[in-house]
């Protein structure tokens, strides 16, 4: 009876003071490639700096959105919004989708006139 006592014990011990859990590394093998490569796509994304372009007047990323529109042209939006740590939010590609009186939709994603840095035509 002594014997069980003092194994109880000791294993009662070991996970209070000595056991580690290795969390995250030891459930690695259970993920399948394209989701682990989809991790490592975010995370880069997440970490990617945008760079700042140069930036164009109003009028002219509105023609261009609106050339880019009637002939279904991709098209990168940059604005000019910071996140809290200085750098510029991603960038924005896709088709133009449609206008409003304040903004522009890429991808059904609204974009407001006054934010707009620069829009460049993709080939």
């Amino acid at each position: 009876m002594a014997d069980k006592e003092n194994f109880s014990t000791i294993i009662n011990r070991y996970f209070q003071n000595d056991y580690r859990e290795r969390g995250k590394i030891k459930w690695n093998g259970y993920f399948l490639s394209d989701h682990t490569s989809s991790l490592v796509k975010e995370d880069v994304q997440r970490n990617q700096k945008t760079q700042k372009l140069p930036t164009i007047p109003l009028n002219e990323a509105q023609s261009i959105l609106q050339h880019s529109c009637v002939n279904y042209h991709i098209v990168t939006v940059q604005q000019n919004i910071e996140t809290t740590d200085g750098c510029l939010i991603p960038n924005v590609t896709g088709l133009v989708n449609g206008f409003t009186a304040l903004g522009v939709y890429i991808n059904q994603q609204f974009i407001a006139y006054e934010n707009i840095r620069t829009v460049i035509r993709e080939k």
